[in-house]
């Protein structure tokens, strides 16, 4: 089945600063996925090190939202959630999720998953 996201629900005690270990593991993850240059790969390595910096004070991170990439990481505002977007429907999108999924609770990180629960999805689906 092809989907356009994957949403992953942190737990109502969940602090973004909970995802100081797990968040390199995810970001190589995401980042891995897409073809980059030394130049990509170090603005990448910047990125990363603020968002770490962002998890350090408790702070919702930017996550993964290069232009061009494969995939994104999403944070949204005023939720506890993380999102894996693909701009077109994929069945990489259930995989790459369950993978984020797995990485969060070796790292004792509770999360719930749900797929095509964004706006855009929704918008796309009522045209047809």
């Amino acid at each position: 089945m092809k989907n356009w996201s994957g949403h992953l629900y942190f737990d109502d005690k969940f602090q973004w600063k909970n995802l100081d270990k797990a968040f390199p593991e995810l970001w190589d993850l995401i980042s891995s996925e897409t073809k980059q240059n030394v130049e990509e790969e170090q603005y990448d390595q910047v990125a990363l090190e603020l968002n770490m910096a962002e998890i350090e004070k408790n702070k919702k991170p930017m996550g993964y939202t290069k232009e061009g990439s494969k995939y994104r990481m999403i944070f949204p505002q005023n939720m506890k959630e993380m999102i894996i977007y693909r701009g077109v429907p994929s069945e990489d999108i259930r995989e790459i999720t369950e993978k984020v999924q797995k990485i969060l609770k070796n790292k004792k990180i509770k999360t719930a998953v749900d797929y095509d629960k964004m706006l855009l999805y929704d918008i796309r689906k009522r045209r047809k």
